[in-house]
C-alpha cells in the first residue's frame, strides 16, 4: 500500500522523532491510510522540513489520490500560523508548494482555504499564483469575494493609493475565466478608471464572460450619468461576435437614453443617436419604431431652425421606411402632405427632405400613400422628384 522508498525519505528528511528502526519493527497501523501516514508526518516536521514532506510526496505514485487533500492541510497550517510566519521564507516555500499542487490535481475543496491565504499573505508571487489556480478548482462559488476584492483595488486607486498591475491583470483574467452577470458592473469600473495595457485587459473580461452582456450594456445606457452611457455603448458595439439582434437591443437603448437628455448632453449625444438608428435600421428592429418616430420628430423640430440637421433628419426617414410599418408609413405621409402645401416656397434643403419621404413611403409600399404621391408627381417639382413619386407610386401594394 505504501510507497516505502518515499517514506524512508521523508522521516529521514523531516528528522522524525521515531528511530527509522522501530519505523520497520513497528509497522504503521493496517488502517492507516497513506494520506494518513503524510498528514502525520507533515504535522510532526519542523517548520524548515515540511516544504520537504510535499515534495517528496507529489513524486509517491499514489500522489493524484492523496496530493490534493495533503496540499489542503499543509493550507490549512499555513493560515493557522499566518500571524506568526508571514514573511517567513520557510512558510512561504510550504505555501507555494501546497497552492501548486492544489492547482495540479484540481481539489476543489481546497477552493475557500486558497481564499483565507490569499488575503493573509501579501506576498506578490503567492497571490498571482493563487488567481492563476483558482480557474481550475471552482470558483464560481468565491465571485462575491474576488469582485469585492477587485473593487477595493479600484477605490485604492482612485485614492491615490497607487496599484499593482500585476495583481490587476490577474485579477481581470480570473474574472474573465470564472465570472458572471455579478462581475459586469465592477469591471466595467475597471475598464473606465484605468488606461493602457489595463483598460485593455479589463475590456477583454468584460467580453469573456458568459452572462447577458447586452442587458448590461443596455440597463447602463438607461440609467447610468451620460459618460458611462456613451462608454457602454462603444463598448457593446466594439465586441467582435455582436450579431444584428444584439446590436439592436443596445441600439434602442441608446436612443432612448439619448432622447431623454436633456441640455448640453444632448448635443454630445448627437453621433450616438445617428449609430443607434444606424442599428436599429439594419436589424428591422420594429419594437424601436415610437422611440424612431419620437426622434424623426426632434430632428425634424431642429430641421426647420437649424438646415444643417437635414442629414439626421433624411437618416431619421429612412430608418421608419425600414421598420416597415404601417404607423411609419402615415407619419412620413403627414409630412409629405404639408410640404406639398407649400411645394411653391420650399428651400433646397427642404426639397431635399421631400425626396427623402418619397423614397421612404415607396419603400415602405403603402397603399394609404397613394394620394401624397400622385399629388406629389403633379405639382410643379423639380422633375427629378416627380419621377421619383411616380416610380414610388408603382411600388404600393394593393
Amino acid at each position: 500500500m505504501f510507497c516505502s522508498k518515499t517514506i524512508q525519505s521523508i522521516c529521514f528528511r523531516a528528522r522524525f522523532l521515531v528511530p527509522l528502526a522501530l519505523f520497520w519493527i513497528f509497522p504503521l497501523p493496517a488502517q492507516e491510510t497513506i494520506l494518513e501516514s503524510y498528514e502525520r508526518i507533515f504535522i510532526r516536521s519542523s517548520l524548515d522540513t515540511k516544504v520537504n514532506v510535499l515534495s517528496d510526496a507529489a513524486t509517491d505514485e499514489a500522489a493524484p489520490e492523496f496530493y490534493g487533500p495533503l496540499c489542503n492541510l499543509a493550507l490549512d497550517f499555513v493560515i493557522n500560523n499566518a500571524d506568526l510566519f508571514r514573511e517567513d521564507p520557510d512558510m512561504l516555500g510550504i505555501t507555494l508548494s501546497a497552492v501548486k499542487g492544489v492547482g495540479k490535481y484540481g481539489y476543489n475543496p481546497a477552493a475557500e482555504t486558497l481564499w483565507q491565504v490569499f488575503l493573509r499573505f501579501p506576498d506578490r508571487a503567492i497571490r498571482y499564483e493563487i488567481l492563476r489556480t483558482l480557474p481550475v478548482l471552482d470558483a464560481p462559488k468565491l465571485l462575491e469575494r474576488i469582485n469585492q476584492f477587485l473593487e477595493e483595488q479600484n477605490s485604492r486607486y482612485t485614492s491615490g493609493l497607487g496599484l499593482d498591475p500585476q495583481l490587476l491583470t490577474a485579477l481581470f483574467e480570473l474574472l474573465g475565466s470564472v465570472g458572471n452577470d455579478s462581475s459586469y458592473p465592477v469591471l466595467f469600473v475597471s475598464k473606465l478608471i484605468y488606461s493602457g495595457d489595463l483598460e485593455t485587459q479589463a475590456r477583454r473580461a468584460l467580453y469573456n464572460i458568459t452572462g447577458d452582456f447586452y442587458g448590461f450594456c443596455s440597463n447602463v445606457i438607461l440609467n447610468n450619468p451620460p459618460e458611462e452611457k456613451m462608454e457602454a455603448f462603444r463598448l457593446a458595439m466594439g465586441r467582435e461576435t455582436v450579431s444584428a439582434e444584439e446590436q439592436g437591443t443596445v441600439a434602442e437603448a441608446a436612443l432612448e437614453a439619448a432622447l431623454s437628455v436633456t441640455g448640453t448632453a444632448r448635443e454630445r449625444f448627437r453621433e450616438i443617436s445617428a449609430l443607434a438608428l444606424h442599428y436599429i435600421r439594419e436589424s428591422g428592429r420594429v419594437s424601436a419604431l415610437p422611440l424612431v418616430i419620437k426622434y424623426y420628430n426632434q430632428t425634424q423640430a431642429a430641421f426647420r431652425s437649424d438646415a444643417s440637421r437635414r442629414r439626421e433628419l433624411a437618416d431619421a426617414i429612412a430608418c421608419l421606411s425600414a421598420l416597415r410599418d404601417t404607423e411609419a408609413a402615415r407619419t412620413l405621409g403627414l409630412q409629405l402632405g404639408l410640404y406639398n402645401a407649400r411645394f411653391d416656397s420650399l428651400k433646397p434643403e427642404e426639397k431635399e427632405i421631400v425626396m427623402a419621404l418619397i423614397l421612404a413611403l415607396g419603400g415602405l409600399g403603402y397603399k394609404a400613400s397613394y394620394d401624397t404621391l400622385y399629388h406629389a408627381s403633379t405639382l410643379a417639382y423639380p422633375n427629378d422628384i416627380r419621377e421619383a413619386a411616380r416610380n414610388a407610386l408603382t411600388r404600393l401594394e394593393w
